[in-house]
């Protein structure tokens, strides 16, 4: 059956013809509200490679305007890519293999096509003691380092001072971990030194060797990062984590390892990031998981009950799916936190709803949470 398109902005029903490998629908069957918002979350390179065989689509104004959007993402992802190909090959027998992280590892290994993932920077992962010759090379190819954040903030982040090219518009972060250890989940052995190095992956991209981490850490290190940028309002790209995490059950040669992914995560924030992820996917039908894989999973995390996930489902429904504006950005943030925390369903339950109840009447009513 074709997926439904009847909700407003539906970006979900692309990822359920992705995953459940259905035709996708021709353009009059969507409102430009709902191509609007396909064009903002950065989905039109995905909606033009389901749609590149319907040749009625080619003389509407919209298929024009995706077909920009396609596009533009394919000429700043293979400038990004060149540039990943030229850093790699600089470093090359000056270090051991770099390890590539997120949307450039992803897209480099899962996706059908490279372009179809937007990379908004390249994230490199390297040994604190082998930054500086990184850097350095950065540095000879015309990077400059530039933060809003003073210099000192960076001293005990994961990775230095973001680097920019000003001639490529080129992004690149030089990671020495893959979260910072001031945070929880920096301290978690998930995510230690010696867990990410037993789940490394000698690969190849853009023809050169590298290292990626495995999918069963993949799968932890996206839902973990997506989490994240939920509490923090990161709207634009945040349906990625969706569809990174499809591409990569699907592009597993073998099973998924679930019993070492239930173990490093047991107990531990990383454990609610992956339930909320996954439990989103399969209550929505993009990606249908064992149930039994769903319910070690509730049982390894202390954050939610099932009122605690339907809350933070509709806050993803309405958020970050259908792109609401938040009317009070920090509560949200705020709310987001409380839901997440490690502290059990009933407190964590408790201090939302003191949170919602401390909103003005107004905000009440239109937040969509509680009320109709």
């Amino acid at each position: 059956m074709s997926p439904s398109y009847n909700a407003p902005a539906d970006s979900l029903s692309l990822l359920r013809t992705i995953s459940q490998g259905d035709r996708v629908l021709p353009l009059t069957a969507f409102r430009p509200k709902q191509l609007h918002w396909i064009i903002e979350t950065g989905f039109a390179p995905l909606f033009c490679f389901l749609s590149r065989n319907d040749s009625n689509n080619s003389d509407t104004l919209w298929w024009r305007e995706l077909q920009a959007a396609n596009l533009s993402v394919r000429l700043l992802n293979s400038v990004q890519l060149e540039t990943l190909r030229e850093i790699l090959n600089r470093c090359e027998g000056l270090l051991p293999p770099i390890t590539v992280l997120k949307g450039c590892s992803i897209a480099t290994e899962f996706y059908p096509a490279a372009h179809l993932r937007v990379m908004r920077d390249l994230d490199i992962l390297v040994k604190a003691t082998d930054q500086p010759v990184v850097e350095t090379v950065l540095l000879k190819m015309g990077f400059r380092q530039q933060s809003s954040n003073h210099v000192n903030f960076y001293y005990a982040h994961h990775h230095s001072m973001p680097f920019f090219h000003p001639g490529t518009g080129v992004w690149v972060e030089v990671h020495r971990d893959i979260f910072p250890g001031s945070e929880e989940v920096g301290t978690l052995r998930v995510f230690s030194g010696e867990n990410v190095a037993a789940e490394s992956r000698l690969s190849h991209c853009e023809g050169m060797p590298v290292m990626r981490l495995s999918p069963e850490l993949q799968l932890v290190y996206t839902a973990s990062h997506w989490a994240l940028g939920l509490i923090g309002l990161i709207h634009r790209g945040g349906l990625f984590a969706f569809l990174d995490t499809i591409f990569i059950l699907r592009g597993v040669p073998q099973s998924i390892r679930w019993d070492a992914i239930f173990d490093w995560v047991s107990g531990s924030v990383a454990a609610t990031y992956l339930y909320l992820l996954l439990s989103y996917l399969h209550c929505n039908r993009i990606y249908q998981f064992d149930p039994e894989v769903l319910r070690e999973l509730f049982r390894r995390q202390k954050s939610f009950g099932r009122i605690n996930l339907e809350l933070a489902h509709r806050l993803i429904a309405r958020y970050l799916v259908a792109g609401k504006i938040p009317l009070a950005p920090g509560k949200l943030s705020i709310l987001w936190e409380t839901l997440l925390r490690d502290e059990g369903p009933v407190r964590n339950l408790a201090s939302f709803l003191s949170e919602i109840f401390s909103l003005p009447e107004s905000l009440k009513n239109k937040s969509g949470l509680l009320y109709p």
